[in-house]
């Protein structure tokens, strides 16, 4: 019990104890004076008020008390459940890239073959866009329509595709054409020699580190004011 609620109880004890009418003359150190004990009718009708206040007394210490017990309790159990926890860090893309489930994608206006494109992408910590399935590419090619942009597939002579970063392309969706590199057009994925010279789109996640990225002022001639409308 805290030091100044145990010494309040003691006090209101101590008064009720001297309002007794049993109290006689006799005093002694640390007792109540003789004044009081000399009239027990006096004390004996204070008897009632007395044990009221003792009661209302003990019963806000039992108040108190428990909510000292609760907001204690309250505040390990709350540190207990956030020891392991790390920090929410929401880093967004820069600015005009558009995000999209969980990606930064870069649009560019300048055209460039598709290895250019690739060395262009990893100057903003990024790569030419992987393109996970048959939706986000329907969503890409929405919206570029009939423009062309490289993004992260190709392969070699007898080989299958593979993405930009090493892994290899699920069939998510067709790629037409013989060629080595591939590009979005209005109809889907196409491919074709890789020294064309195309826009391209980059990509990378999310929460990946901003240093180096680089925006797109141009961007809202594509969107036409959608940006928001797409972005996840």
């Amino acid at each position: 019990m805290p030091e100044e609620i145990k010494v309040l109880v003691e006090g209101v004890s101590r008064y009720c104890d001297c309002l007794t009418p049993e109290m006689t003359t006799t005093s002694s150190p640390g007792s109540c004076d003789g004044k009081n004990a000399r009239n027990p009718g006096h004390n004996k009708a204070l008897i009632p008020k007395c044990i009221s206040d003792k009661l209302f007394t003990v019963g806000a210490v039992v108040v108190i008390a428990a909510l000292i017990i609760i907001i204690i309790s309250l505040a390990v159990k709350k540190t207990e459940t956030c020891l392991p926890c790390r920090p929410l860090v929401s880093v967004a893309c820069p600015d005009s890239w558009i995000r999209y489930h969980g990606k930064c994608l870069y649009v560019s206006k300048e055209e460039r073959n598709w290895s250019l494109s690739l060395t262009t992408c990893s100057s903003f910590n990024a790569s030419l866009a992987v393109i996970d399935t048959q939706k986000e590419l329907d969503f890409w090619v929405d919206i570029f329509r009939s423009s062309h942009y490289w993004f992260g597939l190709s392969r070699k002579v007898n080989q299958i595709w593979k993405w930009s970063n090493g892994t290899e392309f699920k069939n998510q969706f067709p790629v037409r054409g013989e060629g080595f590199c591939a590009y979005l057009n209005g109809k889907g994925a196409s491919s074709t020699i890789c020294s064309m010279e195309k826009r391209f789109l980059c990509s990378r996640p999310e929460s990946y580190n901003k240093a180096g990225m680089k925006g797109s002022s141009w961007l809202g001639e594509i969107w036409g004011g959608r940006a928001e409308q797409y972005g996840h």
